[in-house]
């Protein structure tokens, strides 16, 4: 009962890890969708704050002169962390404000930042760093065309069909995933340069990390009590599974021994309920069986004491003097031995085709040797009595196999009637017809199914169960029926 506790317990510990693992892919997927969202609408936020700042400068000029670097960075609000200003050459001159993780940003040695005169008490400008690295930047790219004649302007803002790829000089704190998008902005269709705007996550803020945790913090802690829920579980279920088991096990015992009635277990689930009709069933066979095996023995039992009964009597005449040594009492005594000869080679032909190694070794047969080679134990009387119709005959079969169930036919057939006999021969098919008529209540493919009313007529009891194994062996069938005055016999495999 142990291992069967712990193999449902590891069962259910595999469910409720696969359920975890697949909820917690779900929730990472989540948050990086979210991540995703967020970014762009901020960046899309920012963009749309820009132009409409730069849309209001550009058409209401004031006597304060302004730079397009100085709306950029009065466009910023509280989700934008920091901004890459990049000249048209793409190197970057002026570095604003932190990454999402609070890193300052920097510039590239050698390079002296730009100073802006607006939001500087809000954003400092950073110092040079060494320690930049270069890193390709995969983002959303829009672009800012300004036309100006005269006094009027038109501005126009596109995205790229493709995203931005470009390779980059980043400090090493800062990854190239970082940056929601780039603007590149044209004026008269002369490049300004580009902006390269990073913007805080999610899990920046104190309340959506602390939500993140307790969601992370609600799967650890929720393990362990699955795993105890599972065991609970794995043992009740076993202990269930092993009463039924020990019950199972106690009817096969009494089935085995053969102590009469048996007593199944009541249950609802339906995979057991399949098991315990399987039983019952396998138990009215093996009554079936019994029955069958009792009445072979008395039906081998008094085929086979016949003839050594008759024998007896006839040697003991012989000895006694009352029947004399003469050529018809030995031709009587031959007759019976070759009567109990042919049912212990019949019983003996039955038996080994029951066996669990018995197979049929198939191959195309000459039919007119097979013909012939069937034939050859009959008489010619009897041979005379067999009409043969081998026109469409082709034949792959066993043909040791099938010539004695061609035999155990014949024979049958000749010993029911007088009259002439039908061997009919096709594809794989054979029909032995002959006058008679069969009782429909008999099973005449069981051994000894004759009864007891005709022990008497010649023959084994067993040739038309030789003939089904037979057929059993080459995946066939075999059937026996009345057509009017006649019983038909077809083998077909």
């Amino acid at each position: 009962m142990r291992k069967q506790v712990v193999r449902f317990f590891l069962s259910f510990a595999l469910v409720i890890a696969v359920f975890l693992s697949v909820m917690a892919l779900v929730f990472l997927v989540s948050v990086e969708h979210n991540r995703r969202t967020w970014v762009k609408s901020v960046f899309s936020e920012y963009l749309d704050g820009f132009t409409t700042s730069l849309k209001s400068e550009l058409a209401s000029p004031s006597s304060n002169p302004y730079t397009v670097e100085q709306i950029l960075l009065s466009s910023l609000n509280d989700r934008i962390s920091g901004l890459y200003i990049r000249n048209p050459a793409g190197l970057a001159v002026v570095a604003w404000g932190a990454t999402a993780t609070g890193d300052r940003l920097t510039l590239p040695p050698g390079l002296r930042q730009s100073r802006a005169t607006v939001v500087e008490s809000q954003l400092v400008p950073a110092q040079e760093e060494a320690g930049f690295t270069s890193k390709v930047m995969r983002c959303d790219l829009y672009e800012v065309a300004i036309e100006t004649t005269g006094s009027l302007y038109t501005m126009e803002v596109s995205k790229r069909n493709r995203p931005l790829w470009q390779k980059i000089t980043l400090p090493q704190q800062v990854k190239a995933t970082d940056i929601a998008g780039s603007l590149a902005i044209t004026y008269n269709g002369e490049s300004l340069g580009s902006v390269d705007v990073l913007t805080f996550t999610p899990s920046t803020y104190k309340g959506t990390t602390l939500l993140f945790r307790g969601l992370i913090s609600s799967f650890l802690f929720s393990l362990p009590i699955a795993l105890i829920m599972a065991l609970i579980m794995a043992a009740s279920l076993s202990r269930r599974t092993q009463r039924y088991t020990d019950a199972i096990q106690r009817a096969l015992s009494t089935l085995a021994e053969g102590e009469g009635e048996i007593s199944l277990p009541p249950t609802k689930i339906e995979e057991q309920q399949i098991v315990n009709e399987a039983i019952r069933q396998l138990e009215r066979n093996l009554t079936l069986n019994r029955e069958s095996r009792q009445s072979w023995l008395r039906a081998i039992s008094h085929d086979l004491n016949t003839p050594v009964t008759a024998m007896k009597l006839i040697i003991d005449g012989m000895a006694d003097g009352v029947f004399p040594l003469t050529d018809d009492a030995v031709a009587l005594l031959q007759r019976e031995n070759d009567q109990l000869a042919l049912k212990i080679a019949a019983v003996s032909l039955y038996a080994t085709l029951q066996s669990p190694e018995a197979r049929a070794e198939t191959e195309e047969l000459d039919v007119e040797h097979f013909i012939k080679t069937a034939l050859a134990s009959f008489s010619e009387e009897e041979q005379g009595r067999i009409y043969v119709d081998r026109s469409d005959a082709v034949l792959v079969a066993d043909p040791y196999l099938l010539t004695q169930a061609a035999k155990e036919l014949l024979r049958n057939a000749l010993g029911k009637t007088k009259a002439n006999v039908g061997w009919k021969i096709l594809k794989n098919e054979m029909v032995i017809t002959n006058e008679g008529t069969i009782d429909p209540s008999i099973d005449f493919f069981e051994p000894w199914s004759r009864g007891d009313s005709s022990r008497h007529e010649p023959g084994t009891g067993l040739g038309l169960p030789i003939v089904y194994q037979v057929m059993r062996l080459h995946e066939g069938r075999a059937t026996i029926e009345q057509v009017e005055n006649t019983v038909v016999v077809t083998l077909i495999w």
